[in-house]
């Protein structure tokens, strides 16, 4: 695989550019200490006012492969990690920023972290620093540094039955005050079993105002993906404890040669007579970034940060369909995107207790869309967004609270004519902290999400014999607004327990409208604002560690009420479980893994409203020594068929039931391999590169 090679070259140069020295390492911050038979043992978990923190054991982390596998060995109660997914969420389901020594993570980086360089896990909510850019929750990893030298790792991942695998290659050199570490990565995707089952109920208006219904469905005999991801990141930083001064370079590539799929389609009444349908799509996508950061302590209390980045991508795209009749939909698309962002924050420390800070931001977002094909149409999206945000922050010995409130909006301009929006927000997070071993947290915020550029394209597009789609230039911003509360309570090295409720409501949502208004009479998917989305949930999170630390067990429950208002009025509440349990044994480590099938409502989402996923299952073998690191995984092994999830939407003039096929829940065998070897001296702590998303295309999904 010539992509592999790559890796593989550019790896060793790295290696070949420095000397390599024999490695000093560090002990553990803690240990246990034999005074004449009484174990003294240190803390290994603490709760402060602003920031909870967990030193990682021996045994997870020479064990753990990375930065996500680490942290699903330790088991922090305060978050969920789902070990199948890679996923790092709160315990209600908010996103979790992962930084390393407060430098934003992806997850190539988190993937080229090593483990046994990290000396805490940090996980902080609303924290006040400029350089977690008001992300509401953190996890940061603090490391030791380099002093010169560094580190060079190589890691395979593949999917046996799920046809996917990827590369990584990592090259980190220090010298003095200078860091330099580089990032390849390949990941490839070639499997069958890809699409989509759907069943569509149309009903359309007769003269005699009576309803005609078609039926019109379609199976799935044969399908092909194939996709592959090349990316690129280079960095440089200059830091001193004083400032930090990084700038990255990163291109990424994604090209997807072919999404096919074909089967039969039927229609009752037989409007049409039974035919096959062939399906056809390919695309491909490049977009080089620079990124640079810059931190500053003024002196006088003050501290200054600067987040920027330039963007540039360009996306070309095909789709066939041929169904039933004479019916042939031709679409190409091709889209140049230019996107361009300033953050700015202050802050200033009054004293030790009080901080104000002041954060402004300013975002634009070109984009040319050009369709042909069935549908000839060029757009220009012109999108501004901006904010600032002012926050005071009070800590004292038990207690930490911040308020922070500003103004977000946004300018969108869609073939000349423009949209503007502003709405005001606010974030609030109190903490208390009894002690360093019970905390007790509250949030809430006010808000908004901006809405998708392709979600408001004017362009009519034909999906299928009888449906139609487009967007709508006038939809609002989605308002919403959370509350949420946590108790934790960190007894002993043994038992960690965190218990939390929560409320979020969502309003005047954007969702799909189905009318009998498309050419012809078809059928027309619009998107208007309806209805609310209401969530309550309330839940548990426990920890436990046995024999010495080396069974590691958690538990998660969590209760969830839903309710949703407007067009697609609903209700359903349901229960949700994972647990884990992690074995350690000299070289050798074994987990298990299970969480129930994930389902609900729907927030946000333009084909259901209602959708019921499958558990998850993992069984996991590890061995490691000192270089290598090797791990089999048996991923839902007992399932053999390709169902992911099955979906619903029910209307006046329409409905949909979807039976979605991929690998995500088939069996697979996962077959991880690392190596990873060091060089030169190690001291205090230090950064990894991060490698860059795409900002997203305006092309109608």
């Amino acid at each position: 695989h010539s992509n592999m090679k790559t890796i593989l070259l550019i790896s060793l140069s790295l290696l070949c550019a420095t000397n390599i020295m024999a490695q000093t390492e560090m002990p553990d911050s803690i240990k246990t200490q034999n005074l004449n038979e009484v174990v003294v043992e240190g803390q290994l978990q603490t709760v402060k006012p602003a920031v909870s923190t967990y030193l990682p054991g021996n045994n997870q982390k020479k064990s753990a492969q990375d930065a996500i596998d680490l942290l699903s060995q330790m088991g922090i109660p305060q978050i969920q990690v789902n070990p199948v997914s890679n996923s790092v969420l709160t315990l209600n389901g908010q996103p979790v920023s992962i930084y390393i020594d407060m430098q934003p993570a992806t997850q190539e980086q988190l993937e080229a972290l090593r483990p046994e360089d990290v000396k805490k896990v940090e996980y902080l909510v609303y924290p006040t620093d400029p350089r977690y850019q008001h992300k509401p929750y953190v996890v940061n990893f603090k490391l030791r540094r380099y002093e010169f030298g560094g580190y060079s790792k190589l890691t395979g991942r593949g999917n046996i039955m799920a046809g996917s695998g990827r590369g990584l290659a990592y090259g980190k050199l220090s010298y003095k005050r200078m860091t330099y570490d580089m990032i390849v990565s390949d990941k490839y995707t070639d499997r069958h079993n890809q699409g989509t089952d759907r069943t569509q109920i149309f009903r359309f208006p007769a003269a005699d105002g009576t309803m005609k219904e078609v039926i019109r469905e379609n199976k799935i005999g044969y399908s092909r993906l194939q996709q592959n991801n090349l990316g690129i990141s280079f960095r440089a930083i200059y830091g001193t404890d004083k400032m930090s001064i990084s700038n990255i370079l990163s291109l990424d590539a994604t090209n997807r040669p072919r999404l096919n799929s074909n089967g039969t389609v039927t229609f009752t009444p037989k409007i049409y007579q039974t035919s096959d349908y062939i399906s056809t799509s390919s695309s491909n996508v490049i977009y080089p970034t620079w990124t640079g950061n810059f931190y500053f302590d003024l002196g006088r209390n003050f501290q200054l940060n600067t987040v920027t980045k330039l963007q540039y991508q360009k996306t070309k795209s095909k789709s066939l369909y041929q169904g039933a009749g004479e019916t042939a939909i031709n679409t190409n698309a091709s889209d140049e995107a230019a996107m361009g962002q300033i953050m700015l924050q202050v802050n200033k420390a009054i004293n030790e207790r009080n901080v104000v800070d002041l954060q402004g931001y300013y975002i634009f977002n070109n984009d040319k869309v050009k369709y042909s094909g069935s549908t000839i149409s060029i757009e220009r999206f012109h999108q501004l967004a901006y904010g600032a945000m002012a926050g005071y922050t009070f800590q004292a010995e038990k207690f930490y609270g911040r308020f922070e409130g500003g103004l977000i909006g946004e300018r969108n301009e869609i073939n000349g004519m423009s949209v503007s929006d502003a709405v005001p927000l606010f974030n609030l997070d109190a903490q208390y902290a009894f002690n360093q071993k019970h905390s007790l947290n509250l949030t809430a915020s006010f808000n908004s999400n901006f809405v998708d550029l392709s979600d408001k394209t004017p362009t009519v597009i034909q999906e299928n014999e009888l449906l139609y789609k487009t967007g709508n230039p006038e939809l609002k911003n989605t308002r919403w607004s959370s509350v949420d509360l946590q108790y934790t309570w960190l007894p002993n090295n043994r038992y960690q327990i965190s218990a939390s409720g929560g409320w979020s409501r969502y309003f005047d949502r954007p969702v799909p409208l189905f009318t009998p208004d498309g050419p012809d009479g078809m059928m027309l998917r619009s998107i208007v604002n309806s209805g609310d989305c209401q969530n309550f949930d309330i839940g548990v999170s426990f920890t436990g560690r046995f024999f010495n630390r080396s069974l590691v067990l958690q538990v998660q429950p969590r209760m969830w009420f839903s309710k949703l208002t407007g067009i697609y009025s609903d209700t359903y509440n349901y229960l949700m479980v994972s647990a884990s349990a992690t074995y350690y044994l000299k070289s050798f480590y074994a987990s298990l893994y299970f969480s129930t099938a994930d389902r609900g409502l729907m927030q946000y989402s333009l084909h259901d409203t209602f959708y019921r996923g499958k558990s998850a299952y993992q069984l996991k073998f590890g061995w490691r020594n000192n270089n290598w690191n090797v791990s089999v995984s048996a991923v839902n092994i007992f399932r053999k068929n390709w169902v992911d999830q099955t979906s619903s939407l029910t209307s006046r003039y329409f409905d949909q039931y979807n039976t979605v096929y991929n690998s995500s829940s088939h069996q697979f065998v996962n077959i991880t391999a690392s190596y990873t070897f060091g060089f030169g001296k190690k001291v205090q702590r230090g950064n990894e590169v991060q490698t860059v998303t795409s900002s997203g295309s305006a092309i109608m999904k």
